[in-house]
Order: structure tokens, then C-alpha cells, then sequence
């Protein structure tokens, strides 16, 4: 019996991007049958009509529109919502390319190491692309553009019921926690690199900005925080992970600031140090909020 596929497409907002998204990912998979879900979250532009529109000559292609543009709740709605069956599960991001089969080497690198969860792909764009794959070999980290879990290892997650917080920001690091630790307290269960295998013939690419174009200087500025708080967050839920086991994990963000030791204000971390603190501040600001309200916070 032939293996089974399942695409999990993540669009916010991709109207310009989605449908060669869509076909690299078609070209990808070299001829194999895949099922595809389009997870539109928030989209405020002709996201899903697309798709729609496209879904017409290809039947194993559908939309599923959620309110709210949040990329973890996404993820959740996919996995315990939708509740797909197949051997391997792949997560693209829905503005990037996929390279050409890129699918087929995610199966065979899941299927070469039996102990993965995870398999990755690698950047084939962005000035830091050599670099970025060095860390992520290096640390074990997958990349949000484009990464599958084995069909076994999804079906744990959903019988644990183990979500990721809503307002998490980048969902792929904290999978690839969940893939090396055995959905297990990392005390328990030191996170282990032989449970991500990177396909070194599968390749994602990205839109790289521009210094000559005015719009990206506002994208980098939100990026640079979003990585910030990203990092605080990746801090605080670490730290719960060592103690508890994932299905544990607040359902909201906000819950985790309340809930989670908070992160110390004295952390350097090179030039972006003052964001960093920002970050910190934010969630000391919630966490002040919800004790003048006269909630328990830890």
C-alpha cells in the first residue's frame, strides 16, 4: 500500500504568493499523491477564493478558513481539529517555494532513521542561508518554511492532546523541542538530535528583503521584534518544559506569562539586548495587570 501524504499550507494574508506556493509544492511532490489543506487564518485578502478557485481542477485540494490569524492555533486547528490521517505530515509556510522534490526526500530521510519525528529542509535563499543550516543541524531546529513530522508521532500529539499556545510565536522551534524530547519533561528526557533528521535535497525559498525597497525596513523592524519576544517566549516555555509534560502547556501565551517563571531583565543578547528587555517588559506588564486584578499569577 502506498504511503500517504498530508500538506498542511499556512496563509495569512497571501493572496500575491499562495498559488505558486501551491504549485511548487505540486512539483515537489514528483509525481505522488497528496492530499493539501490550505489553513487561511485571518485573511483579510482573497486568500481562500483562490484557492477555491483552484480547488475546482485539483480535488484533493481544500481551504479552511479561521478567524484568527495565529499560525500555533492554525497548527492545533490541523492536527486535533481536522484530525488527517497519513504517514507523513508536511508543514509549508504559504509564502515560500517549495523545491522540486523536496517531498520525497523528507519521506526517505524519515524512513533512513527510525528513531526521527521529525525530518527538515533546508534554506536555499536569504544571505544567512549557510549559516541558518549549520545552526539548525547543529541545535536540531526545524524551519517554519517547510518541515514534516511522521504520520506515528502527530497521532501521539493527538491522543496526549498536546497544543501549542496560542499567540506562540514561531511554532517551529517548539515542535522541534517536541520531537527530540519524546513529548517528554526535559528533565526526563533530554532533548536528542537523533530524533530530527534534516533531507539535505529538500529546499524551501523565500522572498529575501531588500535595502532599495522602503517597504521591507518596516517588515525587518516587526521581524526583529517578533524574534525578540520570540526568544523570551522560547525562554519561559523551556523552562516549563523541563518540569512538565507538554500537554500541560497554558492554551494561551498570556497564560504561560502568568503561569511560567518569568525571564530575567539582565540577559544579554548582543545588539537587539533593548528589545530583548522590551520583550521582558511586556510580559512583566501582563503578569503586573493580572495581579492589580486580583489573579493568582506564580
Amino acid at each position: 500500500m502506498a504511503a500517504t501524504w498530508s500538506v498542511a499550507v499556512f496563509a495569512h494574508n497571501e493572496a500575491k504568493r499562495i498559488a505558486a506556493t501551491l504549485e511548487s509544492i505540486a512539483v515537489a511532490a514528483d509525481g505522488a499523491a497528496l492530499d493539501v489543506v490550505v489553513l487561511a487564518n485571518g485573511c483579510r485578502d482573497r486568500t481562500a477564493a483562490i484557492v477555491r478557485e483552484l480547488a475546482q481542477a485539483s480535488p484533493r485540494l481544500r481551504v479552511v478558513e479561521i478567524p484568527l490569524g495565529d499560525k500555533a492555533n492554525a497548527w492545533n486547528h490541523y492536527v486535533h481539529t481536522l484530525g488527517v490521517a497519513a504517514d507523513m505530515h508536511v508543514f509549508v509556510d504559504g509564502d515560500v517555494q517549495v523545491e522540486p522534490g523536496a517531498l520525497p526526500a523528507l519521506a526517505a530521510a524519515l524512513a533512513g532513521l527510525p528513531t526521527a519525528n521529525a525530518a527538515g529542509a533546508l534554506p536555499t535563499t536569504g544571505r544567512d542561508r549557510e549559516a541558518w543550516s549549520a545552526r539548525m543541524q547543529a541545535n536540531g531546529t526545524l524551519a517554519g518554511g517547510l518541515y514534516a513530522l511522521r504520520g506515528e508521532f502527530v497521532e501521539r500529539i493527538r491522543q496526549r492532546a498536546i497544543r501549542l499556545p496560542q499567540g506562540l510565536i514561531g511554532e517551529d522551534w517548539l515542535v522541534s523541542v517536541l520531537a527530540k524530547s519524546e513529548l517528554q519533561p526535559l528533565a526526563m528526557q533530554p532533548a536528542s538530535n537523533q530524533r530530527v533528521v534534516f533531507a539535505h535535497q529538500a529546499g524551501f525559498a523565500f522572498r529575501s528583503l531588500s535595502p532599495w525597497r522602503p517597504a521591507d525596513y518596516r517588515v525587518y523592524l516587526r521581524r526583529l521584534w517578533r524574534y525578540a519576544l520570540r526568544g523570551v517566549q522560547f525562554e519561559m516555555v523551556l523552562g516549563w518544559l523541563w518540569h512538565y509534560p507538554p500537554e500541560t502547556l497554558p492554551p494561551e501565551i498570556e497564560q504561560l506569562y502568568l503561569r511560567a517563571r518569568p525571564p530575567s531583565r539582565l540577559k544579554w543578547v548582543g545588539w537587539t539586548s533593548p528589545l530583548r528587555l522590551w520583550a521582558v517588559q511586556k510580559v512583566r506588564g501582563v503578569r503586573a495587570k493580572a495581579t492589580a486584578r486580583g489573579e493568582v499569577v506564580a
